[in-house]
């Protein structure tokens, strides 16, 4: 009875080896560079104080058609609590990760640089650097750079938005 079961456990990890290899291959070596370039959040209705785009994703989104609602970032405001705290949402190499805001200013050029990290590991890093590009009653639109850290990794891309409240 025990050498089936040392049989059966061992034809089982052989049944698992790829998926287990294939798991290791995309670990720590894999999360070490920059994050994928394409990687976009898909929240529709986004409940978001503010939204960001690439350039593209800005100019292919369509309020009424939900497969456009494509982000580079978010940031979402919890209200419910006493002091609202603000939590940054990025999509790094398909998994969704939420941000802590860490400190904003501004910076030599007056451009506005908010620092955000990720809680677990691996450890995210985004600094959004924005700049106001127009105002309405309701909105403050903004365009800038998302820069994404990771380990040694750096990736930098444009972004244009808006917040709201």
């Amino acid at each position: 009875m025990r050498f089936k079961r040392l049989v059966s456990t061992a034809l089982l990890g052989l049944a698992c080896a790829p998926a287990i290899a294939q798991d290791m291959s995309s670990g720590p070596a894999h999360t070490a560079g920059p994050p994928a370039a394409q990687d976009t959040i898909f929240w529709y209705p986004a409940p978001s104080r503010c939204t960001y785009f690439t350039p593209e994703g800005r100019a292919a989104f369509r309020f009424d058609d939900p497969q456009t609602w494509r982000f580079a970032f978010l940031v979402m405001r919890e209200t419910k609590a006493e002091t609202p705290v603000e939590r940054g949402y990025v999509m790094v190499d398909g998994v969704l990760r939420e941000l802590e805001k860490v400190r904003s200013g501004a910076d030599a050029a007056q451009a506005n640089v908010t620092v955000w990290r990720s809680a677990g590991e691996p450890r995210v890093n985004v600094n959004m650097t924005v700049r106001e590009t127009g105002r309405s009653a309701e909105t403050v639109d903004l365009a800038g750079t998302r820069t994404l850290i990771r380990g040694d990794g750096r990736r930098e891309i444009a972004v244009e938005g808006n917040c709201t409240g």
